[in-house]
């Protein structure tokens, strides 16, 4: 289970997760910023790249997998809205983390107890 490779894509996601809300910081606090371009993470880009076996990290996430707006002004509800709907989704894939490792030491306990 250990470096599996569907471990490997839900710590890429953990890692994208992360970069993504950062990027959504900047976009808040560069809004109201002359000429300012906000940006996001497209997922696709990085599980994409996780599914392939390509590793990625933050200077990867930033240079592929980072797109820019059309130009037009950075709305502070919508980034508001997509930096909770980003923590949400860490919340969960950090609970489906823990979970995968909970299930490993009870494999673990009842091993040495049987």
């Amino acid at each position: 289970m250990l470096n599996s490779p569907e471990e490997k894509i839900l710590n890429g996601l953990l890692d994208a997760v992360s970069e993504r809300q950062q990027i959504l910081a900047n976009n808040i606090s560069g809004a109201r910023v002359e000429g300012y371009q906000g940006r996001d993470l497209d997922f696709n880009i990085v599980m994409s790249d996780l599914r392939s076996g390509n590793p990625i990290d933050k200077s990867t996430m930033l240079s592929k997998a980072t797109v820019k707006y059309d130009g037009g002004p950075i709305n502070l509800e919508d980034e508001m809205s997509k930096m909770y709907k980003n923590h949400v989704t860490y919340v969960l894939l950090t609970r489906i983390n823990g979970h995968i490792y909970q299930h490993m030491e009870e494999a673990t306990q009842a091993a040495r107890a049987g």
